[in-house]
Order: C-alpha cells, then sequence, then structure tokens
C-alpha cells in the first residue's frame, strides 16, 4: 500500500487548467487527507469557478496578479483552520510577544489535556492569571475562543482517530472528551458538515469523494 505523506496547506492553479479536472484533483486529495486546507489561484475573475471554490470547501479563491495582502490574509486564515497561531499577525499590531507567550502556553496545554475537561478556570489556574486576562489574549492572539479552539482541536483529534477501522465511535468520543456519543456527533457535523460515521466510512474508502461534476453549474442563473 503506498504511503502518503501529510499535507497540511495546498495551493492550486485553476488558471493552467482549462478544463477545470483540478477540482477533481482537489477533491481526491480530500479523499485521502481530509483536513488539508486549500488555496486557489485563477488568471482572471471567474465566478462560476468561485462558486465551486467555495463549495469545495476551499479557504479563499484569489485572481491574478496576485495582492500581497490577500495571499496573507488567506495563508492566515488557513493556518487558524489548522489550529495554529499564525505568526502573520500584520493587522494585529497590538498583539505583544508576552501575549504570544502566554496563548502558546494555552495552546499546548489544550493539546497535551484536549481528552480531558478544560474550562476557562482550569487555563486561568493553570497559567496563573485572571480568568479575564485569559480569556482575553487568547481571543487576541488566536483569533477565536479558548472554547472554539479546543473544540475544532478536538473534532480534528477525532477524525484521526476515526481513520482507524479499530475504533469505535464511541471510542473516538470518549477519547477525545465526548463522552456523551449524541453531543460528539452534533458537534463533529457542526465543524465538519457530515456524521462522524459519513466521515469514517469515507476515511475507509468506502465512499469516494464527491465528484465536482455532481455539483450545480452556472448556479447564478438560478
Amino acid at each position: 500500500m503506498a504511503q502518503h505523506h501529510a499535507i497540511d496547506l495546498l495551493l492550486l492553479n485553476l488558471g493552467s487548467d482549462p478544463t477545470d479536472t483540478i477540482f477533481d484533483y482537489k477533491m481526491n486529495i480530500l479523499g485521502i487527507q481530509p483536513n488539508v486546507k486549500v488555496i486557489l489561484f485563477d488568471d482572471q475573475p471567474n465566478y462560476d469557478r468561485l462558486l465551486t471554490a467555495l463549495r469545495c470547501g476551499a479557504i479563499d479563491y484569489l485572481v491574478k496578479p496576485l495582492d500581497l495582502k490577500l495571499c496573507k490574509t488567506a495563508i492566515h486564515r488557513a493556518i487558524l483552520a489548522l489550529n495554529q497561531v499564525s505568526l502573520l499577525d500584520y493587522h494585529r499590531e497590538s498583539v505583544t510577544d508576552t501575549s504570544k507567550e502566554s496563548a502558546h502556553q494555552m495552546m499546548q496545554y489544550i493539546h497535551q489535556n484536549y481528552d480531558k475537561e478544560i474550562t476557562l478556570g482550569t487555563l486561568a489556574t493553570f497559567m496563573h492569571l485572571n480568568k479575564s486576562y485569559v480569556s482575553r489574549t487568547f481571543k487576541e492572539v488566536v483569533g477565536t475562543t479558548y472554547s472554539h479552539y479546543l473544540r475544532r482541536y478536538r473534532i480534528d483529534r477525532a477524525k484521526e482517530w476515526l481513520k482507524n477501522p479499530n475504533h469505535t465511535i464511541t471510542d473516538v468520543a470518549q477519547a477525545v472528551g465526548y463522552p456523551d456519543i449524541a453531543y460528539f456527533s452534533r458537534l463533529f457535523r457542526k465543524e465538519t458538515g457530515m456524521a462522524p460515521n459519513v466521515f469514517k466510512q469515507k476515511a475507509a474508502g468506502a465512499i469516494p469523494p464527491a465528484a465536482i461534476s455532481s455539483l450545480p453549474k452556472n448556479a447564478s442563473q438560478h
């Protein structure tokens, strides 16, 4: 069996593909690595391609000549979507090195303890800081609340567990800190757009990745 290397961010140029088969290429990659984030580039504006890119879940659709600020914004969003602190704080100049260090420590704590109950008070106790400072600093640096970050991180870890056919959905839910499987399933669907069992089947290859050809064309005409 061929070994696949993990891909975090994929940049695809649509302009060199007049037949739009590159969208199928993107979906095939997502079938193997559902967590990959994609930024698409085009030679000129194309509304149908933009709609298709959005339906495919692309981070952004950019048109050449590329604007540096827009590129940074797209990459910044991709990094945050990967549950990382983006270092591209070009629009948040007020963020200090101390704030970044505090946020990194809190993120590290979440990464190591996501299977346990983590509250704002838990983080504040760990950091030896008051809860209001912890809440404000985390959101300022990371761009989202600690609770939203924790939920996304747990769901991302759940995706990895679900790829193993030996793990049941109940096992996975408990492993990522959700003993209530019904609650876990609702959160998983909210974050990924699909139920855990559907994701598990896709990861196992039981359901082929959605074909772009099945998406409605020229949606602007309806």
